[in-house]
Protein backbone atom coordinates (compact mmCIF):
# COMPACT_ATOMS: atom_id res chain seq x y z
CA UNK A 1 0.00 0.00 0.00
CA UNK A 2 1.49 3.23 -1.19
CA UNK A 3 0.75 6.65 1.20
CA UNK A 4 1.72 10.17 0.01
CA UNK A 5 1.18 13.08 2.57
CA UNK A 6 2.55 16.63 2.34
CA UNK A 7 3.29 19.23 4.82
CA UNK A 8 5.14 22.97 5.44
CA UNK A 9 7.91 23.25 7.95
CA UNK A 10 8.92 26.84 8.51
CA UNK A 11 12.47 26.71 7.86
CA UNK A 12 14.64 26.85 4.90
CA UNK A 13 15.63 22.86 3.45
CA UNK A 14 19.12 23.03 5.22
CA UNK A 15 17.71 23.72 8.44
CA UNK A 16 14.20 21.39 7.64
CA UNK A 17 16.34 18.89 7.13
CA UNK A 18 18.55 18.85 9.95
CA UNK A 19 15.69 18.65 12.25
CA UNK A 20 13.58 16.51 10.46
CA UNK A 21 17.04 13.83 11.14
CA UNK A 22 17.17 14.48 14.48
CA UNK A 23 14.80 11.56 15.48
CA UNK A 24 14.91 12.25 19.42
CA UNK A 25 13.37 15.61 19.03
CA UNK A 26 10.71 14.83 16.26
CA UNK A 27 9.67 11.80 18.41
CA UNK A 28 7.60 14.01 20.99
CA UNK A 29 5.43 15.87 18.30
CA UNK A 30 4.47 12.22 16.14
CA UNK A 31 1.13 11.40 17.97
CA UNK A 32 0.62 8.49 19.88
CA UNK A 33 3.98 7.54 19.31
CA UNK A 34 6.92 7.71 21.69
CA UNK A 35 10.83 6.77 21.90
CA UNK A 36 12.06 3.83 24.32
CA UNK A 37 15.51 3.61 23.40
CA UNK A 38 18.55 4.26 20.74
CA UNK A 39 21.52 1.71 20.12
CA UNK A 40 23.57 2.54 17.25
CA UNK A 41 21.20 4.37 14.85
CA UNK A 42 18.34 2.15 15.19
CA UNK A 43 15.43 3.84 17.33
CA UNK A 44 13.44 1.68 19.42
CA UNK A 45 9.51 2.72 20.38
CA UNK A 46 5.93 1.79 20.42
CA UNK A 47 3.08 3.22 18.60
CA UNK A 48 -1.14 3.87 19.63
CA UNK A 49 -3.30 4.24 16.74
CA UNK A 50 -6.96 3.77 15.75
CA UNK A 51 -7.99 2.25 12.48
CA UNK A 52 -12.27 2.65 13.12
CA UNK A 53 -13.21 0.85 16.20
CA UNK A 54 -10.12 -0.88 16.30
CA UNK A 55 -6.90 0.52 18.95
CA UNK A 56 -3.78 -0.94 17.76
CA UNK A 57 -0.58 -0.86 19.47
CA UNK A 58 2.58 -1.36 17.99
CA UNK A 59 5.83 -1.71 19.25
CA UNK A 60 9.16 -1.92 17.24
CA UNK A 61 11.98 -0.23 15.50
CA UNK A 62 13.13 2.59 13.08
CA UNK A 63 16.19 3.70 11.35
CA UNK A 64 17.10 6.53 8.84
CA UNK A 65 18.73 4.12 6.39
CA UNK A 66 20.22 7.38 3.96
CA UNK A 67 20.05 10.74 3.52
CA UNK A 68 21.23 13.04 1.06
CA UNK A 69 21.69 16.57 1.35
CA UNK A 70 22.46 17.67 -1.98
CA UNK A 71 18.88 16.40 -3.07
CA UNK A 72 17.10 16.92 0.32
CA UNK A 73 16.08 13.47 0.49
CA UNK A 74 16.09 10.96 3.63
CA UNK A 75 14.81 7.73 3.50
CA UNK A 76 13.11 6.00 6.71
CA UNK A 77 12.63 2.32 7.35
CA UNK A 78 10.66 1.19 10.32
CA UNK A 79 8.82 -2.26 11.30
CA UNK A 80 6.53 -2.77 14.54
CA UNK A 81 4.29 -5.94 15.67
CA UNK A 82 1.09 -5.27 17.19
CA UNK A 83 1.20 -6.39 21.29
CA UNK A 84 -1.65 -8.19 21.10
CA UNK A 85 -0.25 -10.55 18.00
CA UNK A 86 -2.87 -9.96 15.53
CA UNK A 87 -0.13 -9.25 13.09
CA UNK A 88 2.76 -6.82 11.61
CA UNK A 89 3.56 -3.79 9.77
CA UNK A 90 6.89 -2.87 7.88
CA UNK A 91 7.15 0.76 6.07
CA UNK A 92 9.49 2.21 4.04
CA UNK A 93 9.53 6.19 3.89
CA UNK A 94 11.28 8.43 1.26
CA UNK A 95 11.16 12.54 2.18
CA UNK A 96 11.40 14.67 -0.63
CA UNK A 97 12.06 18.91 0.72
CA UNK A 98 11.17 21.25 -1.60
CA UNK A 99 11.40 24.97 -1.30
CA UNK A 100 8.31 26.62 -0.53
CA UNK A 101 7.38 30.63 -0.15
CA UNK A 102 8.48 32.57 2.75
CA UNK A 103 11.60 30.67 2.76
CA UNK A 104 9.81 27.43 4.11
CA UNK A 105 9.89 24.27 3.28
CA UNK A 106 7.23 21.38 1.92
CA UNK A 107 7.96 18.02 3.03
CA UNK A 108 6.56 15.28 0.45
CA UNK A 109 6.56 11.79 2.43
CA UNK A 110 5.96 8.76 0.36
CA UNK A 111 5.47 5.44 2.28
CA UNK A 112 5.45 2.62 0.83
CA UNK A 113 3.13 -0.27 3.99
CA UNK A 114 2.98 -3.69 3.92
CA UNK A 115 0.52 -5.13 6.88
CA UNK A 116 0.70 -8.84 7.93
CA UNK A 117 -1.29 -11.27 10.07
CA UNK A 118 -4.55 -10.71 11.22
CA UNK A 119 -4.42 -6.82 10.40
CA UNK A 120 -3.77 -7.38 6.83
CA UNK A 121 -7.82 -6.92 6.53
CA UNK A 122 -7.22 -3.44 7.29
CA UNK A 123 -5.52 -2.77 3.78
CA UNK A 124 -8.50 -3.45 2.05
CA UNK A 125 -10.03 -0.19 3.98
CA UNK A 126 -7.17 2.18 2.01
CA UNK A 127 -9.38 4.81 2.38
CA UNK A 128 -9.57 4.70 6.18
CA UNK A 129 -6.15 4.26 6.35
CA UNK A 130 -4.98 7.46 4.61
CA UNK A 131 -7.21 9.62 6.48
CA UNK A 132 -6.06 7.94 9.49
CA UNK A 133 -2.55 8.73 7.78
CA UNK A 134 -3.33 11.68 6.48
CA UNK A 135 -4.70 12.69 10.39
CA UNK A 136 -0.99 11.90 11.83
CA UNK A 137 1.22 13.85 9.21
CA UNK A 138 -1.02 16.89 10.03
CA UNK A 139 -1.06 16.87 13.69
CA UNK A 140 2.35 15.83 13.39
CA UNK A 141 3.60 18.92 11.55
CA UNK A 142 0.92 20.97 13.70
CA UNK A 143 3.27 20.06 17.06
CA UNK A 144 6.57 20.01 15.00
CA UNK A 145 6.06 24.01 14.23
CA UNK A 146 5.06 24.40 17.34
CA UNK A 147 8.06 23.33 18.65
CA UNK A 148 10.10 24.97 16.10
CA UNK A 149 8.66 28.91 16.99
CA UNK A 150 9.26 27.70 20.86
CA UNK A 151 12.44 27.28 19.97
CA UNK A 152 12.95 30.13 18.00
CA UNK A 153 10.94 32.28 20.86
CA UNK A 154 13.71 30.99 22.98
CA UNK A 155 16.61 31.54 21.52
CA UNK A 156 15.76 35.62 20.63
CA UNK A 157 14.84 35.53 24.42
CA UNK A 158 18.51 34.64 25.19
CA UNK A 159 19.98 37.07 22.85
CA UNK A 160 17.35 40.11 23.94
CA UNK A 161 18.70 38.54 27.67
CA UNK A 162 22.52 38.73 26.62
CA UNK A 163 22.19 42.30 24.69
CA UNK A 164 20.48 43.64 27.97
CA UNK A 165 22.91 42.67 30.24
CA UNK A 166 25.50 44.24 28.16
CA UNK A 167 23.26 47.59 27.97
CA UNK A 168 23.11 47.50 31.85
CA UNK A 169 26.76 47.30 32.33
CA UNK A 170 27.60 50.19 30.10
CA UNK A 171 24.87 52.34 31.10
CA UNK A 172 23.40 51.42 34.67
CA UNK A 173 19.95 51.12 32.75
CA UNK A 174 17.57 48.26 34.16
CA UNK A 175 15.73 47.01 31.10
CA UNK A 176 12.16 45.08 31.44
CA UNK A 177 12.57 41.60 29.69
CA UNK A 178 9.60 40.71 27.67
CA UNK A 179 7.26 38.52 28.55
CA UNK A 180 7.47 35.02 27.11
CA UNK A 181 4.09 33.42 25.34
CA UNK A 182 2.99 30.41 25.77
CA UNK A 183 3.00 28.73 21.99
CA UNK A 184 -0.78 26.51 22.02
CA UNK A 185 0.03 23.10 20.88
CA UNK A 186 -1.94 20.08 19.66
CA UNK A 187 -1.86 17.27 22.07
CA UNK A 188 0.99 15.01 21.34
CA UNK A 189 0.15 11.79 22.81
CA UNK A 190 -2.89 11.26 20.92
CA UNK A 191 -4.92 12.21 17.84
CA UNK A 192 -7.21 14.82 18.05
CA UNK A 193 -10.58 12.70 18.00
CA UNK A 194 -12.72 15.57 16.81
CA UNK A 195 -10.61 16.12 13.39
CA UNK A 196 -10.29 13.01 13.05
CA UNK A 197 -14.06 12.37 12.88
CA UNK A 198 -14.23 15.40 10.04
CA UNK A 199 -11.21 13.69 8.37
CA UNK A 200 -13.06 10.67 8.07
CA UNK A 201 -16.93 11.76 7.43
CA UNK A 202 -15.13 14.15 4.80
CA UNK A 203 -13.70 10.62 2.75
CA UNK A 204 -17.06 8.93 3.24
CA UNK A 205 -18.65 11.89 1.31
CA UNK A 206 -16.27 12.16 -1.16
CA UNK A 207 -16.19 8.92 -2.22
CA UNK A 208 -19.81 8.72 -2.40
CA UNK A 209 -20.58 11.67 -4.99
Amino acid sequence: MELENRFIVPLERTDAMKVLTDVPRIAPCIPGASLTGEENGLFSGQANVRLGPVALSFAGSASITSIDNDTHTAQVKAQGSDKKGRGQAEATMTFVLEEAENNHTEVIVRTDVTLSGSIAQYGRASGLINVVAGQIVSDFSQNLKADILDKQTEVNMQVQSTESGTEKLTTGKITEQPKKTNTAKASKNELNAFTLLLAIIKSWFSRTK
